[in-house]
């Protein structure tokens, strides 16, 4: 019966989280489609108002795609993977977002040496992107992330810290930032089209890896989220399937 409820409570917050944009390029369209508006220059802006509804909307799905993707282990393709090139490519990626809300990223980079991990690129990627992207989105103006490395030699991991200079995160919130569908309040005021979905889909990743993650936050001073992933060592990485060259050579 508890499952149940938390189902029903689930569908109800996705669905009107869904139901806000939609209704949205509705009243946009119904502005234009009943000539409210003449002005091409109006007419245009609204179009553009309900291009990004639109997109939010497609942003939304593909959380939900992603996070029922999960739920099949065998539908995720796994590899050799550099995680150390994971994360160049994430903040590479990240780079104009940054740029565009005033924060500098600041990438370890003496931090040299492969790092293999056994595991999905794509999903890898999309965990430092989500990381990344909310240290960018609930930081300050002038702000910085800090990306940090801790290999433990004895346990064959490596600890992946992004740390913020952002608006933190009160203690009693700590314990949702995980959960699906859950937001804190300072995730609401900030919202962006996201089902909460986000750092969801961030555990569910790295616990699919046989990874942990962790989160410290002091409200006004900022987050750190420490993603800890096994290692492989030379020999392991060159006997396992499906290498990174292999994987560009079918794409």
């Amino acid at each position: 019966m508890k499952n149940i409820s938390e189902d029903r409570k689930a569908l109800t917050i996705m669905a009107h989280d869904i139901k806000v944009p939609l209704s949205a390029i509705i009243d946009l369209l119904d502005v234009i489609s009943k000539g409210y508006v003449d002005d091409m220059t109006k007419i245009l802006e609204l179009v553009g108002r309900a291009r990004q509804r639109a997109e939010t909307l497609v942003r939304m799905l593909d959380d939900i795609l992603d996070y029922t993707l999960l739920a099949d282990k065998s539908l995720m393709k796994r590899e050799v993977i550099d995680i150390i090139d994971v994360i160049a490519h994430s903040v590479k990626m990240m780079s104009n977002y940054a740029a565009a809300m005033k924060v500098t990223i600041k990438n370890r980079e003496d931090f040299k040496g492969e790092k293999f991990v056994y595991g999905n690129y794509t999903f890898l990627l999309r965990v430092f992107n989500n990381i990344i992207m909310n240290a960018i989105k609930y930081n300050n103006e002038s702000g910085e992330i800090f990306i940090s490395y801790k290999e433990d030699s004895k346990k064959k991991a490596l600890s992946i810290s992004i740390r913020d200079t952002g608006i933190g995160i009160p203690r009693e919130e700590i314990g949702k930032v995980f959960k699906i569908f859950e937001r804190g309040k300072h995730a609401r005021r900030n919202i962006d089209g996201s089902l909460g979905l986000g750092l969801a889909l961030v555990k569910q990743i790295v616990d699919d890896h046989y990874g942990e993650i962790g989160i410290t936050s002091v409200p006004g001073e900022g987050t750190t989220i420490t993603v800890t992933l096994p290692l492989l060592d030379r020999e392991s990485a060159a006997q396992a399937p499906g290498d990174r060259q292999q994987r560009n050579k079918e794409e």
